[in-house]
Formats: C-alpha cells, sequence, structure tokens
C-alpha cells in the first residue's frame, strides 16, 4: 500500500514522504478500505505544524476523512462492512492520504452507494461541523439570522446552504469581491466585503434584524464586531482560526447583553456524542449530498504520486475550491 507520512513537525512542504509498505494485519475489530478520495483540509496542515489539537507521535500517517469501499476485514462486527461504500470519520486514528487504510470498524460510517466520490470525501468534515454548528448551540427558527466569517471558506458554503434549507438567513462576511461572488451564488443573504467599518457594514446590512448565531472561523478582532450584533442571550462559537489573535468580546457585550462565546472541534463531538446520533447525523447529510443539494466547490485532484504539487496548490491563497487526492 502507498500512504503519505509526517516525520517531522514543521512547513508541509517538507515534512511529508510517501511510503510504500505491505498491507497491515487486521485486528479482529478492523476493516481494510480502499480508498476513492480523500480532501487536503487546513486541519492536516495545522496538525503538520504541531497546532493542532492532536499531535502523533512520528512519523504518522496523514489525512483526516475520505471516502471508500471495505475490502476485508479482521473478523466480527467489521465483516458485515465487507463491499459496503464508507466515509472515514476524523478521528486521527488513522490516515487516508493513503490507497488503502486500515482502521476501526467504528471509524467509519456506511453510505448511499451512490453520489459523487469527491463530495462524499468531504462529507465528514465540513458539512458535518455546519450543520452541528447550526443546531448545537441555540435554537434557530425560520427568518433568523446567523452571522459567519471567512464565508466563502468550505464549511462556509455548507453554513449557506444549510441555512437556506432550515429557512434561516446568512450575513456573511469575505475579505474580497471575488469570494464575495462566490457567496452570492451560493445564495448568501447579505454579503460583505469587510471594510475600515465592520460593524457599520453589519449594521447597514441587518437594517434593524439581529442575529441569533456567529460563527467564527478567523479569531481576532472581527470576532468582536460579530458579538455586537447579538440579540440578547445569542450565542457566538469560534470553530477554527486563521490568526493567532485572539477571539476577543468585548466585555459590555458579554455582560449587558448576556452573549455566550464557546468553542467547537468536530472531534469532541465524535468522541462524544453517542453512536446513534453520529450515524443519524452522517446520513441525512449523505442524502444532501447524494442529491446534490449540499455540494463544496472541487478546484483540483491529484495522485498520491504528485502530492508535492497537491500539497504546494492546496496552501496557495485564492483557490476556488478544495484539492482532494483522487485513486484509482
Amino acid at each position: 500500500m502507498s500512504q503519505l507520512l509526517v516525520t517531522s513537525y514543521g512547513d508541509p512542504r517538507k515534512s511529508v514522504s510517501l511510503a510504500r509498505t505491505p498491507s497491515p494485519p487486521l485486528g479482529t475489530d478492523d476493516i481494510l478500505v480502499e480508498m476513492e478520495a480523500a480532501p487536503v483540509n487546513p486541519s492536516d496542515f495545522l496538525l503538520v505544524q504541531g497546532g493542532y489539537g492532536v499531535r502523533p507521535q512520528l512519523p504518522s500517517p496523514l489525512g483526516g476523512e475520505g471516502v471508500g469501499r471495505v475490502v476485508d476485514a479482521g473478523g466480527g462486527a467489521g465483516t458485515p462492512l465487507v463491499g459496503r461504500r464508507v466515509v472515514i470519520l476524523p478521528t486521527y486514528e488513522q490516515g487516508t492520504w493513503a490507497d488503502k487504510v486500515a482502521t476501526s470498524y467504528r471509524n467509519v460510517v456506511a453510505i448511499r452507494d451512490d453520489g459523487d466520490p469527491l463530495q462524499l470525501a468531504m462529507l465528514p468534515i465540513n458539512p458535518a461541523t455546519a450543520y452541528l454548528l447550526l443546531r448545537k448551540f441555540t435554537k434557530l427558527a425560520a427568518g433568523d439570522w446567523v452571522g459567519l466569517n471567512a464565508a466563502n471558506s468550505a464549511i462556509g458554503l455548507c453554513i449557506v446552504a444549510l441555512a437556506r434549507l432550515q429557512g434561516v438567513k446568512t450575513l456573511n462576511i469575505v475579505r474580497r469581491e471575488a469570494a464575495a461572488q462566490t457567496v452570492r451564488d451560493a445564495g448568501g443573504d447579505r454579503v460583505i466585503v469587510a471594510g475600515d467599518d465592520l460593524p457599520a457594514q453589519i449594521a447597514d446590512a441587518l437594517d434593524g434584524a439581529e442575529l441569533g448565531l456567529a460563527l467564527d472561523a478567523t479569531a481576532g478582532p472581527v470576532v468582536a464586531d460579530l458579538a455586537a450584533a447579538l440579540r440578547y442571550r445569542g450565542v457566538i462559537v469560534s470553530y477554527a482560526f486563521a490568526t493567532d489573535a485572539p477571539p476577543a468580546v468585548r466585555a459590555h457585550d458579554l455582560i449587558f447583553n448576556e452573549v455566550t462565546h464557546t468553542g467547537f472541534w468536530l472531534v469532541n463531538w465524535l468522541r462524544h456524542a453517542p453512536r446513534t446520533e453520529i450515524e443519524q447525523t452522517y446520513h441525512l447529510l449523505n442524502d444532501l449530498v447524494a442529491t446534490g443539494e449540499l455540494t463544496v466547490p472541487v478546484d483540483a485532484t491529484y495522485r498520491l504520486d504528485d502530492y508535492h504539487e497537491a500539497i504546494e496548490h492546496a496552501m496557495t491563497p485564492g483557490r476556488s475550491g478544495k484539492v482532494l487526492f483522487t485513486f484509482a
């Protein structure tokens, strides 16, 4: 089998190598998945750089998610999965940048046979994160407003799509006009290209309305501007960061408006949620992806041997979509 490994913590352009090894023996709980596709995510690069929420002993396989078909099982509970298409969950107990992946049957969810493998490969992280952000922290009614930064990101576009299905409106903040058009095309209700007076831009876009929920993917000072637009006891959730600057919320909003600021990491949900909840969530999202109601733009695909080009492409700013590895 061929797989990509992180060999040292540092620059992903220099710290990743391709290894070819025999397929490992399967334990009684293990299955072997022949991969179809696996995305390259910012979280993968953060792991290589040593700044993610998990820090495995090196060398370690890379890749958080993907889709494939089970071709073998060590026995027991994994046997009924042989022949099934599955998504691999981002538990980081295995790597998905590989033509074959050996993992516990608990780390996969069986899905429908139909659907675009590229979209299905991206199902475990971005759509699931978006779905849970919209439902886990506050109750939103049809017509309520959600505000988000990095709205043109893969998760941002998933939030826009899922909010529309829920009847919830989105106030979307981006940094470039080209990104704004991407969000408009995806169905964002209001789109702001952040300027020097972002609070005034937000107030003008909301036109007297207030946010019920704010979703932060960047950290930094923009978080305070989103929090200031929340209704009484509104919630702001930080789920990613593009800067080391803290996601500041003004004491005025915390105290007088009783705003709640919390965080979310999908891995914690996978660790603590009941298995039935995990499967129901992914089956619901699988239906939306398979029918084309939930999609993420794809910029390019690469074979595993071309991993240097794939990593360089995925780390280049201004991409129009995701980069994925595909397997014959």
